[in-house]
Formats: C-alpha cells, sequence, structure tokens
C-alpha cells in the first residue's frame, strides 16, 4: 500500500464534530446545521447520530459532495423537495399535473 492510498483510506474513515467540519470547511458551525436541515448534508450519507456521541460527520463523503458539486453531475442538479423526491431527478417524469408517476 502506497502512501496515496493509505491517505485515502484515512480520510474515507475519519468522523468529525460539527465544529471540526465547519473549521475545515472554513465556515460557521451554524452554517452546516444549516446544510443538515436543508439536506445539503444528508443523515446516513454524510453524517449520523449515534447515541451518546452527538452528530458525527463522514469527512470522505463530505469530500465526495464537494467534488461532485464541483463537476455538476445531473443527480446533485435536483431540486429537494419537501416530500423527500428530487425535483429533475433523471429518470422521474412529472405528468401535466405535477405529481410523479
Amino acid at each position: 500500500m502506497n502512501q496515496q492510498t493509505a491517505k485515502i483510506d484515512l480520510l474515507a474513515e475519519e468522523y468529525l464534530t460539527i465544529g471540526e467540519v465547519a473549521a475545515r470547511l472554513k465556515v460557521k458551525p451554524k452554517t452546516v446545521r444549516n446544510k443538515m436541515a436543508s439536506g445539503v448534508f444528508r443523515k446516513g450519507v454524510h453524517y449520523i447520530r449515534p447515541k451518546g456521541f452527538g452528530t458525527r460527520f463522514k469527512w470522505g463523503a463530505v469530500v465526495a459532495l464537494l467534488e461532485r458539486e464541483e463537476t455538476g453531475t445531473p443527480e446533485e442538479d435536483a431540486i429537494p423537495m419537501a416530500r423527500g423526491y428530487r425535483l429533475g431527478e433523471p429518470g422521474k417524469k412529472t405528468n401535466f399535473a405535477g405529481s410523479l408517476t
């Protein structure tokens, strides 16, 4: 295993608090919480809430999200809606009334 592979493995397994993620992203902790509430960071994908430890972010998933947004993949261009679906998601069709089919 070379050094670069070891570094990637370390990043993928690193769990950070809200404050630590905010510091690395150079934003305030409130901004991270707002991103959680708006659905940018998703529970189970980007962060977990183990009992007794508080919220922990998977740093590898946060980095993957940032890099995915740089490239602008179609999945992330979809708009998250209140009922859990994403507007503009490829493969989803809406009829004239606006409901998903």
